[in-house]
């Protein structure tokens, strides 16, 4: 374990400049103003400079931008078009990666697309438009992501798919689809999507008919993660590795969703970097692009690096930090650190849960499916189903706190300080074939059959 009387100088550190802490707020502001970041913008690459130059004023080391190319995707206008029972139209937006193309059939509301509903109505489902909840319910074991419910409308012969916002408020919910994709999809605010649903209810003959219509282009584009390191001392050439993707969604400036969790990451390494040369393992911050595209970013930087990866004891993902609340750690797959993080936890004297939890739609999974032992800095406070302001319009700067960055960004710099040091490491890196096998053995191979096709 830890020498933590040795640690505890660089603790008290740690605590004071990051409670007092302006700049991970100042950087979710610059982030803010840059732009959405969304894969293939201007913003994006506007980002990758500033993102550098942070790294760099912070002190990290190495500090690069790993250029790789992709496949991907522009925004044109999107329509929706009811074409019986009477004409009518309604906004629409066509969710990133969705196929071009015009398709005019008859609608069929699947509800919340839970694995029995889609079983009850598949007799249903070929040759329709699907409408279907955003909505992941909070009585199934896991979440249902709008990756699946897609690949399963597929798969029973949809042509065409309208993703239903769960909350009100006349906004539309986007969401990155994998690219290539088969039938077009463009999401819809709840309360239009309930618009057609009674529409349907009151046509003479049940029917409501839709003509949706998408405009993208679809082309081979650059892309870059952005990195940088504080060296280690005595096993400089053990990794721990600390991650939040950088891009927002192209509708909105992407303040919560993720400038924040790029913040806490870069803040973590500014507060840690005052420290160099007290920690045994380099560790290696990595913002990511292209997540919001399917973790672009992440599954071409295992990749690239993946001849590497017997070197990282860990990955720590931080999507979604700095918005304050209860937090934990889940671990993706590795149930041997339990009493790390426990220990740790004592340690800091901040009591925060650790539990396994494997999840497969942020940047932890590339790693975790390439056998890297993984895990998410998540809330664990509250039981969410919706995304509130995420992905849509609303995700603004107004909803970010300081309070909340400053928090996430000291806990995660005494947590991975912590990890850096740590002797007798009892976690070992697994095969991708055993990391199957686990998503077997929890039920989520469905999840991998119907919204990843190509894994990695």
């Amino acid at each position: 374990m830890a020498k933590e009387d040795s640690f505890r100088h660089v603790d008290r550190d740690l605590i004071a400049e990051g409670f007092l802490s302006d700049e991970p707020y100042r950087m979710v502001e610059e982030m803010s103003a840059i732009g959405s970041r969304f894969a293939g913008t201007e913003s994006e690459r506007v980002a990758v400079e500033y993102l550098q130059k942070k790294m760099a004023e912070y002190g990290l080391e190495n500090v690069r931008a790993e250029e790789y190319k992709y496949t991907g995707w522009i925004r044109g206008p999107a329509s929706l078009q009811v074409t019986h029972p009477t004409a009518q139209s309604f906004e629409v937006l066509g969710l990133p990666g969705t196929i071009p193309g015009t398709v005019e059939a008859e609608l069929l509301y699947i509800g919340l697309g839970t694995m029995a509903q889609w079983d009850a109505q598949k007799d249903k489902v070929k040759g329709k438009i699907i409408l279907v909840d955003a909505k992941s319910p909070a009585w199934i074991r896991r979440g249902i992501h709008r990756r699946e419910k897609y690949g399963r409308a597929i798969s029973l012969g949809a042509v065409g798919l309208i993703w239903m916002r769960d909350q009100g408020g006349f906004l539309i919910e986007t969401g990155g689809l994998l690219t290539p994709t088969e039938i077009p999809c463009v999401g819809i605010s709840r309360e239009h999507g309930m618009a057609l649903v009674h529409m349907a209810s009151k046509s003479p003959d049940k029917k409501v008919r839709v003509q949706i219509t998408v405009e993208a282009t679809i082309k081979e584009m650059p892309s870059w993660n952005v990195v940088g390191e504080i060296p280690g001392t005595t096993a400089k050439d053990r990794i721990i590795c600390v991650g939040a993707h950088f891009d927002g969604h192209d509708i909105a400036t992407g303040s919560m969703d993720d400038a924040s969790g790029t913040a806490v990451t870069i803040e973590a390494a500014r507060l840690l970097a005052r420290h160099k040369g007290a920690f045994a393992r380099t560790m290696q911050f990595v913002a990511f692009s292209a997540e919001e595209s399917g973790l672009l970013g992440s599954r071409r930087f295992v990749r690239t690096h993946e001849a590497e990866l017997d070197k990282y004891d860990f990955m720590l993902n931080l999507d979604g930090a700095g918005r304050g609340g209860e937090r934990g750690v889940m671990l993706q797959a590795w149930p041997e650190l339990l009493p790390v993080f426990s220990e740790i936890s004592r340690n800091m004297k901040w009591p925060f849960v650790t539990d396994v939890v494997l999840g497969m739609h942020s940047d932890m999974y590339p790693f975790s499916y390439l056998g890297v032992p993984s895990g998410t800095l998540a809330s664990v406070g509250e039981v969410r189903t919706g995304r509130d302001y995420g992905h849509t319009a609303a995700d603004t700067l107004d909803k970010v706190s300081a309070h909340g960055l400053r928090m996430d960004s000291t806990f995660v710099a005494r947590l991975v300080g912590r990890l850096a040091g740590w002797a007798g490491w009892p976690a070992k890196r697994k095969t991708t074939e055993e990391i199957v096998q686990i998503i077997k053995e929890t039920g989520l191979y469905d999840v991998m059959k119907y919204s990843t096709k190509d894994v990695i």
